[in-house]
């Protein structure tokens, strides 16, 4: 074998060879794509400084001046009677400080006045105003007494399903406040016939309609303040909504501070709507209709009517939150509760063996559905849940099952009162009292009722005309207002007089009715008012009118507490009375009337 020999060799011997295993060089073209590339400008501000001169007058400078007394001169008189008096007034105030001849006594430090007149006169212009009807069905107050809020629609309800209305609010202590433009002015396709702010949230405002749609209005909203609107179904109104009202959450248990919505209906029901579900469906109902076997208000145990008879007002109690108060078309006055006629409760619903959970929400639908038809119903509800792929079976659930409304919505009434001779427009628990309420009907009579006794304890008759509105002084347990068709305005004091109003005003020229009326709940020396003529006029009363005196809630107790149940209403009064300061004692001016 030859020695392997490395090393240069000579450019003529050099040897090559070619490559056998690629021919030729293989090349593509290609693209690919990328995110696109975000570009921004930027701007960077910088001050731009000038100088500039001036001239001033030259500062003279004045040295400082010795203080000098005018006149004055130390008078022994004077001092000799300084040193007499000052134990003689040091003596009296230690005695003031024991004495209680002002106990009670709240300084008052607003302005003073003895009349009542009118601050603001509001009615928006403009386009949108020329296609509404003129006239003005109902005024409210928010929570905190800062926006007014009116609705619009034709009193005459004879082509209300063809007329657009519009919804307006103003802030009244604003400083650019314009009579004639609204803060907001909100179109709408059909007339609103009622409106009712939240109990706390400022901002959100409920309202009915005449074709039977509620729906829910967030004003502080950008955009479009519609938060919510009903659904036309089986289990919704079917003719205009008559009253709205808040209260609280009957089966809120660990949401004590829930509300829930109110309204009643010429449909004769009574539907119950939660603003956390947007209004989608009831979260309850029932059929205003009396339950058999019950006493009327005479006395007679004659057995009430199934006829279903329109809602037209509404009022729940101060301090119980689930009773109420309804009044209908027929002038009938009934006494409810939202927990009436309950077969079962709703924790025991949920106890109940189940193939899935029920909401308190859904099982508060079904706590009066007929022993009958509650096992059917029942299964049918939590099947629509399993098709549905839910966990619990919701409120929608029930009403996919298809119930009967009739046994679905049952009766919440308890107490039946004697009855008005025209339908019942008004009713109004005291905020003072939690047994007395007004009525207002277009029999021309408003009347005063203790809810524990069927026929009133004090009626008045403003006018021969018919009364639409009604309302309570939020600072006067015995002062309230009243709007008649007449175009007038009542302002009763009973502590002056029973029969006679304290204030009449005129509020329309032509004797257009007066169709709301509401007391500022913050502010209760400012009344609004709302007329057929399309004007939501702002009052402010009397000091007198608007500031409580001595005494007026044990008035109001001694006259709720004639008749039946006198002694249990003194009693239950007397234990009040042992905390209220001492004070002189009024009855009434003019007891003949």
């Amino acid at each position: 074998m030859l020695a392997a020999n490395f090393g240069d060799s000579e450019p003529e011997s050099a040897v090559g060879f070619e490559s056998c295993w690629r021919a030729d060089i293989t090349t593509a073209d290609s693209e690919a794509q990328t995110d696109a590339l975000e570009v921004k400008d930027y701007k960077s501000q910088h001050p731009k400084l000038k100088e500039a001169e001036m001239q001033s007058e030259a500062v003279e400078v004045i040295g400082a001046v010795p203080m000098r007394r005018s006149g004055f001169e130390k008078l022994k008189e004077l001092d000799a009677f300084l040193e007499q008096c000052t134990p003689l007034l040091e003596e009296q105030l230690k005695r003031n400080l024991t004495t209680r001849a002002f106990d009670g006594h709240e300084v008052s430090w607003e302005e003073q006045h003895d009349q009542v007149t009118c601050l603001h006169s509001l009615k928006t212009k403009g386009k949108m105003a020329k296609l509404a009807p003129d006239s003005c069905t109902c005024v409210v107050w928010n929570a905190p007494g800062t926006v007014v809020a009116a609705a619009y629609g034709a009193l005459d309800r004879n082509d209300w399903p063809h007329s657009a209305s519009m919804l307006c609010t103003w802030s009244i202590f604003r400083r650019t406040l314009d009579p004639s433009k609204a803060d907001h002015c909100i179109e709408l396709p059909e007339c609103l016939t009622c409106l009712a702010f939240h109990p706390e949230d400022p901002a959100l405002l409920a309202g009915g309609s005449y074709n039977g749609d509620v729906m829910l209005w967030r004003l502080a909203d950008k955009g479009d303040p519609l938060v919510g609107k009903s659904v036309l179904t089986n289990f919704t109104h079917h003719e205009p909504v008559q009253s709205l009202k808040w209260t609280r959450d009957p089966h809120g248990g660990a949401r004590a501070a829930s509300y829930v919505l109110a309204s009643v209906s010429a449909d004769g029901k009574m539907l119950l709507w939660s603003p956390s579900n947007g209004i989608a469906a009831p979260v309850g109902g029932f059929h205003l209709t009396k339950p058999d076997g019950r006493a009327s208000a005479t006395g007679s145990g004659e057995r009430g009517s199934s006829l279903i008879e329109g809602g037209a007002a509404l009022s729940f109690n101060a301090e119980d939150p689930t009773t109420f108060v309804v009044g209908l078309e027929a002038g009938v006055l009934y006494k409810g509760s939202l927990l009436a006629n309950e077969l079962r409760s709703v924790a025991a619903i949920q106890r109940e063996h189940a193939e899935v959970a029920w909401s308190s929400s859904a099982a508060a639908l079904i706590t009066r559905v007929p022993g009958a038809l509650y096992l059917r119903l029942k299964t049918k509800c939590e099947k629509e849940a399993l098709l549905d792929k839910e966990r619990e079976v919701l409120p929608r659930h029930v009403y996919s099952a298809g119930p009967d409304p009739k046994a679905l919505f049952a009766s919440p009434i308890q107490f039946a009162y004697t009855s008005h001779a025209g339908p019942v427009y008004e009713a109004a628990f005291s905020p003072f009292h939690r047994n007395v309420f007004l009525s207002a009907s277009t029999d021309a009579s408003l009347r005063l009722y203790n809810q524990l006794q069927p026929a009133p304890f004090h009626t008045t008759e403003p006018s021969a005309s018919t009364i639409f509105s009604a309302a309570w002084s939020p600072a006067r347990p015995l002062v309230f207002a009243v709007g008649a068709g007449d175009g007038s305005l009542y302002i009763y004091d009973l502590k002056r007089s029973k029969g006679k109003p304290e204030v009449t005003l005129k509020v329309t020229d032509k004797g257009a009715a007066v169709t709301g009326v509401a007391f500022n709940p913050r502010s209760p020396e400012l009344l609004a008012t709302a007329d057929a003529d399309g004007f939501v006029k702002i009052w402010r009363l009397s000091t007198f009118l608007s500031q409580v005196t001595a005494r007026e809630l044990e008035v109001l107790r001694r006259m709720a507490s004639r008749g039946i149940g006198g002694a249990a209403e003194q009693q239950a009064g007397a234990a009040e009375d042992a905390d209220e300061p001492e004070g002189y004692e009024e009855g009434f001016e003019d007891e003949d009337d």
